[in-house]
């Protein structure tokens, strides 16, 4: 499609060029649609998100699915963190935001994986 102005007369366009406008506006505006299975599909997963919010409902209840950047389905699991886990992943994003991280050769050897084949380096 040419680059199009909106100071551009329509009689210089292509009937090729408003069609994909008009295709461009329609994706802009429509948030989701139905498909034929009858799913709820959101084109934006912050909008999949707050009908989530809105419903009350965990992602299994519901028959909706976003689109995510590569184009392929995504929806939300019903996995909630028990709260020891909870606790657990606060104090790595507080870690993580303070610069407290651990070397990979430090937390391979920890695990006790030095030597396997995933810590092997290749040149």
């Amino acid at each position: 499609m040419a680059k199009l102005s909106l100071d551009q007369p329509l009689g210089t366009i292509t009937v090729g060029d408003l069609r994909e406008l008009i295709k461009e506006v329609l994706r802009e505006e429509r948030r989701y649609y139905l498909d034929e299975e009858g799913y709820l599909v959101f084109l934006r997963e912050e909008d999949y998100a707050d009908y989530l919010e809105k419903q009350g409902k965990l992602p299994s209840e519901v028959r909706a699915y976003f689109i995510d950047e590569q184009g392929y389905k995504a929806f939300y699991s019903d996995w909630v963190p028990t709260p020891e886990y909870a606790k657990e992943l606060d104090e790595a994003r507080r870690e993580i935001a303070e610069g407290k991280v651990h070397a990979f050769e430090d937390v391979v050897k920890e695990l006790g994986l030095w030597g396997s084949s995933c810590t092997k380096r290749t040149k």
